[in-house]
């Protein structure tokens, strides 16, 4: 049966926090007719195959279980699911966190009578679950929408985490975007691409997830070896856009992302959650000048801090660099955070 609404949440060792993510899809407020739950669970080692079990068993006519024994980490996940679903609109859920409980309703409200592509709304940081509060009383507004007169603004825009938006599934399937497997920060790829293929576009301004922010979730784990990966995705991502046309088509704005994402951010995830900095500036500094050889002329470095203006100095001079040749970026980073705090 089709269904508006796909909502997947892919599942590793997640027992302690699936119930409250599949409550919080059970609760919403629109009919549960016009929704499904595909909850796949991703090789875990725990208990998590045996809740989803029961919450299936309980809510047969919208809860899905999907299970196999090979970790494809959340990216190999989702792409199952979305192969699987029946919404119009896909909607991610990670296992941590938990929707609000008019999120479905108010994604409606950016529908319109036009069906568009994306529609992204706020999200709410929380360290401990204090139940849902972010839209009581708030009537749903569409803060910002896109018309695609000029495509590059909205490729532009961050629509921040990729659960806090619902996409079209024919979208996604008729231009073939699908997440990268078996990697962390799979999301550096995916919502990047799919912006592209986005005919229409609008900005809610009303909450529909809680993003639990807890120090062992994939982004805050300390020297965890996984976070060289969102090296590797961004650079499959840059790989795709020369595949298909945009790189060239959209050069400025890729670049500039790319300088931002791939080279300053890496870093500073790097200086922040990693004890021992990693040797990749060689592959970084090679795989910017093979996509962007002319990007000394055409990166604009005007609105940029000092400290990082100092970083890109670093690219442009520095052909090789050692983790010890870069402690003193990490130490100079570390000073201005602690003068900020």
């Amino acid at each position: 049966m089709e269904r508006l609404f796909s909502i997947i949440i892919p599942c590793y060792n997640m027992e302690e926090y699936v119930g409250r993510a599949i409550g919080s899809v059970i609760d919403q407020t629109v009919d549960p007719s016009i929704y499904e739950v595909i909850a796949v669970n991703d090789a875990s080692t725990d208990g998590t195959l045996e809740c989803l079990n029961e919450w299936a068993g309980k809510y047969p006519d919208t809860v899905k279980v999907i299970s196999y024994e090979e970790n494809l980490r959340q990216g190999g996940a989702r792409n199952l699911a979305i192969k699987q679903a029946s919404g119009e609109y896909i909607c991610y859920l990670d296992a941590d966190d938990w929707l609000e409980d008019n999120a479905l309703e108010t994604y409606m409200v950016g529908m319109g009578d036009l069906r568009r592509d994306i529609i992204t709304a706020k999200c709410s940081e929380d360290s401990e679950y204090p139940g849902n509060t972010g839209n009581q009383g708030k009537s749903i507004r569409i803060e910002k929408e896109f018309t695609f007169e000029d495509e590059r603004e909205f490729v532009g825009y961050d629509l921040g985490y990729v659960c806090t938006s619902v996409y079209r599934r024919d979208m996604i399937i008729e231009n073939n975007v699908w997440f990268p497997e078996h990697l962390a920060y799979e999301d550096i790829y995916w919502q990047r691409l799919i912006k592209f293929y986005a005919g229409s576009a609008c900005i809610l301004d009303g909450i529909t997830l809680h993003h639990y922010n807890h120090p062992m979730s994939t982004l805050n784990r300390k020297n965890a070896s996984h976070h060289t990966d969102r090296l590797t995705c961004y650079e499959k991502l840059l790989d795709e856009y020369s595949k298909r046309g945009l790189l060239k088509a959209f050069y400025p704005q890729i670049l500039c992302d790319a300088m931002e994402t791939y080279y300053f951010n890496s870093y500073f995830m790097f200086f922040t959650k990693l004890d021992d900095i990693p040797d990749v500036y060689s592959r970084i500094r090679l795989t910017m000048y093979k996509y962007f050889p002319d990007w000394e002329k055409r990166y604009d470095d005007g609105q940029l801090p000092d400290y990082f203006k100092y970083f890109l100095k670093l690219l442009k001079k520095a052909k090789s660099a050692k983790p010890a040749d870069l402690q003193p970026f990490k130490d100079a980073l570390f000073e201005i955070l602690g003068q900020q705090q």
